[in-house]
């Protein structure tokens, strides 16, 4: 096989995955139409998920598990992907990391915030990649945007518009999220403004709330406020019960800056100069490695073949993960949160 970037004959990097329920199912799609992984096992507690895995990806008894412990035992693998809901994510990954296995999570990292700086502390004690597939960053119109900030086409970063609106329901173990708006869809959404800006986040406002016609369980709706480094303001709204036009999945951006703004509606974006009264349409960057997820996947097997960090390591994922768990305290005590502050009363120091 060759490697798209290196151009050096490398041996397939064998996968279990462990979670094969409805998102496991499409990750299974994904990894059979990858070239350069193999399917090693699949790992799952439902039996009528494992039959789907097997149907799917054409599996024999022998592939299917119902723990981690039997599959490595059984199998021979170089990582785990692990698709289940997040509460067991901390436990399955320290499990994988100690039987030697590089590890890619869903997101969110963890359950909470405390897991996921526990699981980010033990993680160095091993010499394997963990990864969160935060997929949007290799989005075209993402990638996009980060190029044209990082050309600084407006020059300086002023504010801020995002907004995001769907009308979904999610269904099973995500519909009992307390915060299910910032906690598993607004989280995309604060790794895509690290990712743009290439900067850090200093504080917080936020409010959560669940308007009267919602199907939620929890709070579908969130707004916030978010102040970056070097001043830069963000004035962020989602909505997962939205009525009238919705947005996609990336929302719709307007970056303001001393030339002018860049506006990202329905992924496309056009950049509008202070001397000119019309806008011009940019050329999207080329689609990475075979859309988003698979991207994600490829970057991390490129991290594994040439032990470099990826993308998307935990290192730097905490810190999206940490702008969800901060405006969660946020909404819930009522009051604005000092990154820094949550990252010290989470025992984290960078």
């Amino acid at each position: 096989m060759e490697s798209s970037q290196e151009g050096q004959t490398m041996d397939k990097i064998r996968v279990i995955q462990v979670g094969a329920g409805r998102f496991g199912q499409s990750w299974l799609k994904v990894l059979g139409e990858y070239e350069h992984v193999e399917l090693a096992g699949v790992v799952d507690v439902v039996p009528d998920n494992l039959a789907a895995a097997k149907s799917i990806a054409g599996l024999s008894d022998s592939q299917l598990f119902d723990s981690l412990e039997s599959a490595v035992q059984a199998v021979q693998a170089d990582m785990a992907l692990i698709v289940t809901p997040p509460h067991s994510h901390k436990n399955i990954a320290l499990e994988a990391l100690r039987a030697g296995l590089h590890v890619v999570l869903e997101k969110p990292l963890t359950h909470t915030f405390d897991e996921a700086a526990e699981l980010y502390e033990q993680s160095k004690k091993y010499d394997k990649h963990v990864m969160i597939s935060q997929n949007y960053r290799w989005r075209p119109c993402i990638q996009t945007l980060r190029k044209l900030i990082q050309d600084q086409v407006i020059g300086r970063v002023g504010y801020v518009e995002y907004d995001f609106r769907k009308k979904i329901n999610v269904g099973g173990w995500r519909n009992e999220m307390q915060e299910i708006l910032l906690e598993d869809m607004s989280l995309h959404h604060f790794d895509i403004m690290r990712y743009v800006f290439g900067k850090e986040p200093v504080e917080l406002y936020a409010q959560s709330f669940k308007p009267y016609w919602s199907w939620f369980n929890g709070n579908p709706a969130a707004g916030a406020m978010i102040e970056f480094e070097d001043d830069i303001r963000v004035n962020y709204f989602g909505s997962w019960v939205n009525r009238g036009q919705e947005t996609t999945w990336n929302g719709n951006v307007r970056i303001c800056g001393e030339l002018g703004a860049i506006e990202m509606t329905d992924d496309q974006i056009s950049i509008w100069k202070e001397e000119s009264a019309e806008p011009v349409t940019v050329e999207l960057e080329e689609a990475q490695y075979g859309g988003d997820r698979m991207s994600s996947l490829h970057n991390f097997v490129q991290s594994i073949q040439t032990n470099t960090a990826p993308l998307t390591a935990i290192a730097d994922n905490i810190r999206s993960f940490a702008l969800t768990c901060a405006a969660i305290q946020s909404t819930q005590s009522q009051q604005k949160v000092k990154l820094d502050e949550f990252y010290g009363g989470h025992g984290v120091q960078w």
